[in-house]
């Protein structure tokens, strides 16, 4: 196990530093230059601050537009933005518990509300649901990740998933038919990784199997795991189940490596979203499980491959369970964190604001395909159906909320909100475990063993283990 205590070491700190912030709570603070004191007169401005995983410049402009809006309604309230970026948010919300500079409104994804919830940092938003109709307004499946003891922390914005997508017209030219099973996948991606100018060298790899340490490698992994019938948590009991089905476990994490060694660029082993988006978009690879982010980047750099891409679910380990077994899934919340009681309501009518139905749908446009409204009457609204590229790939749509949504699920969260759930997430121990199969000889026996050692550890120190 030649890194192994190294990274142990690393991990165990890491838990101990999630667990030193347990006391804190959410920001009272304000930030920006222009910030306005507040006093007792009716002209007081209520300063908040919003903390967004938004960084594409579609995202970011919309949310401004709709920050401005709420401002010229609101002039009582100012809204201060702060993008963050997944490989330093959890840094960023570790110091913001230590110094007192949480967010009044949060932006992100279930790890980072596990994390804000377990340190007693967020509302409880279960009234403003109410308020759009309740939990059937939702897809409710993204409602049950966050929450916890009867209570909702977070107010699922977009809809995630992931599919395989892959180029139709390699299919159709290769007599490919859409995969069901690991081995059916294996064989495509292999038929489907060419030579095709013939200089030895290849021009085409059939599938990407990228595994960026960050979440990436985690995500990958988990689409095997979850289509061999393998969850960390029991979606029933909540007890950790991962350590009883080890052999599953190795054999998926064995068709995943296969499959790379076959089929994948040796480079994606350190690839992360944007590289094997690109890749597809660029023809580079012929297909690769994917959240449906590639439409966005083929429609800037390559328009032609639009008409070229689709998506099928995650096949089975075998032909029994398909359709049978998760698929890997997740969602973009928007969450309040604790302060003042003036702070608390100003963050409600904003978010209120947020959760108006075209705004929803005007957010979700901002990354077409890829985000999906969470509100139905978002999804179904006119300003989100007549989006081009929803327009463009409505069978896809269909597919994905027919075949691929109804069998979501979220690592560690299987059974509800997880605090340890995010702590296995930020911690990396997935993806640091299956990059040492890949660069340090390790076998796949060993890497589960180890991931099953450190899950073990956080969920015992977290307090949740059943």
């Amino acid at each position: 196990m030649r890194s192994i205590r190294r990274i142990g070491s690393l991990l165990l700190i890491l838990v101990m530093v999630f667990q030193m912030f347990g006391c804190a709570k959410g920001s009272d603070t304000t930030s920006g230059s222009n910030s306005v004191s507040e006093d007792n007169t009716s002209e007081a401005v209520i300063e908040l601050t919003m903390w967004t995983m938004h960084t594409t410049e579609a995202m970011i402009n919309t949310l401004n537009e709709q920050v401005a809006a709420f401002e010229k309604e609101n002039p009582d309230i100012k809204i201060n933005i702060e993008t963050l970026t997944y490989d330093v948010v959890y840094q960023r919300m570790m110091a913001g518990m230590n110094t007192d500079t949480m967010p009044n409104i949060f932006n992100g994804i279930e790890g980072h509300i596990a994390f804000m919830q377990s340190q007693d940092a967020l509302v409880d938003v279960s009234e403003l649901i109410e308020e759009k109709g309740g939990r059937a307004a939702f897809i409710e499946k993204y409602l049950d990740w966050v929450s916890k003891n009867d209570m909702v922390y977070a107010i699922p914005d977009w809809a995630l998933y992931q599919g395989v997508w892959y180029r139709k017209d390699l299919f159709e030219e290769n007599n490919i038919e859409i995969p069901t099973t690991w081995e059916e996948l294996r064989e495509a991606a292999a038929k489907l990784t060419q030579d095709t100018d013939g200089d030895g060298q290849t021009d085409i790899y059939g599938m990407s199997i990228p595994m960026d340490r960050n979440m990436v490698a985690q995500q990958t992994y988990s689409q095997f795991l979850y289509s061999n019938g393998v969850n960390i948590f029991n979606p029933e009991t909540g007890e950790y189940e991962f350590g009883e089905k080890k052999e599953q476990a190795i054999e998926a994490l064995e068709a995943m490596i296969a499959i790379y060694n076959e089929s994948s660029p040796q480079g994606s082993v350190n690839w992360s979203w944007t590289d094997f988006r690109t890749a597809l978009a660029k023809g580079e690879i012929a297909m690769t499980n994917e959240w449906g982010a590639v439409v966005a980047i083929a429609q800037e750099q390559n328009p032609e491959m639009l008409e070229n891409l689709s998506v099928f679910p995650f096949p089975g380990q075998d032909a029994s369970t398909v359709n049978e077994n998760a698929s890997f899934g997740g969602a973009y919340y928007m969450a309040i964190g604790k302060s003042s009681d003036e702070k608390v309501e100003a963050s409600k009518k904003f978010v209120n604001y947020l959760f108006e139905t075209d705004n929803v749908a005007e957010r979700a446009n901002s990354r077409p395909v890829y985000a999906l409204p969470a509100l139905k009457e978002a999804f179904d609204s006119g300003t989100y159906q007549n989006n081009e590229m929803v327009k463009m790939f409505n069978e896809e749509l269909e597919i994905i909320f027919d075949n691929i949504i109804p069998y979501a699920e979220r690592s560690g969260f299987e059974a509800g909100l997880s605090n340890s759930a995010g702590q296995i997430e930020s911690s990396n121990l997935m993806g640091d475990a299956i990059q040492n199969v890949v660069l340090n000889g390790w076998t796949a026996s060993e890497a589960v063993d180890y991931m099953d050692e450190k899950m073990q550890e956080i969920i015992i120190e977290s307090k949740e283990m059943k």
